[in-house]
């Protein structure tokens, strides 16, 4: 699962508005360049603090706060182990950006038995579970409603179809679907910082340290106003 984590979690971390950052492996001050190399001195005399995570001290680990030796290849493990603490030690309904999460990523989609999204027969609309209405729903009719509760935990009893590839179609009558979130929260449960540690080779006291300086600088709820308009502010990278 190496590679997919990598993809998936690696973003271009904004220097100038960046707090935090967990950098895994990229050798930033020998590889970006002139001007990365200049924004990323820049933001640490501003204060930031970079958490190099690599098995041997590069150029960019020397630079960093902080150098994190790990095994090599075993960053995932590493990420699962501070994502469970952030999501099952902690309480990830006051650390997280819940608001970002329900409406801005398909985290309330409703997953069927195959682990395909359950959709709306009629339209093939993924589905999710109204905790106000008690009901499944198509995923647009929960726009603009301020009243709609989209779940984001839980197991639920719902009709419709998933859609595989090739063409395959399940059709379900009352099908066990579950939120993607949910789903997340289900794999992660064992991936503890001991079992982490154990893969990677950090010990689990750093993984959560390291997890609970990443949630303590992502200033969820807080704004930044760029060029006239307010944006959510969320100083944090990886």
């Amino acid at each position: 699962y190496g590679e997919f984590w990598h993809r998936a979690f690696t973003v271009t971390v904004d220097s100038p508005n960046c707090d935090y950052i967990i950098n895994c492996g990229n050798n930033q001050e020998a590889s970006s360049g002139v001007t990365g190399v200049w924004r990323q001195a820049d933001a640490r005399v501003r204060g930031l603090k970079r958490v190099q995570v690599e098995p041997h001290l590069s150029v960019t680990g020397a630079l960093s706060a902080e150098w994190v030796p790990i095994r090599p290849k075993t960053d995932s493990a590493f990420l699962y182990g501070v994502i469970h603490r952030i999501l099952h030690e902690r309480d990830w309904r006051t650390l997280c950006d819940v608001r970002f999460i329900t409406e801005d990523t398909n985290s309330p989609y409703l997953v069927g038995p195959n682990g395909y999204f359950l959709r709306d027969p009629a339209t093939s609309k993924p589905l999710m579970w109204d905790l106000a209405d008690g009901k499944a729903k198509p995923f647009d009719q929960f726009r603009d409603r301020p009243d709609a509760k989209p779940a984001l935990e839980g197991s639920y009893s719902v009709a419709g179809i998933e859609e595989g590839p090739d063409g395959e179609r399940w059709e379900h009558a009352a099908a066990v679907a579950r939120p993607s979130f949910q789903l997340l929260l289900d794999h992660l449960a064992t991936c503890t910082p001991e079992w982490a540690a154990q893969e990677c080779d950090v010990p689990a006291a750093t993984i959560r340290r390291v997890a609970d300086e990443f949630v303590a600088h992502a200033k969820i709820g807080a704004t930044i106003e760029i060029e006239g308009k307010t944006l959510p502010h969320r100083p944090v990278g990886i």
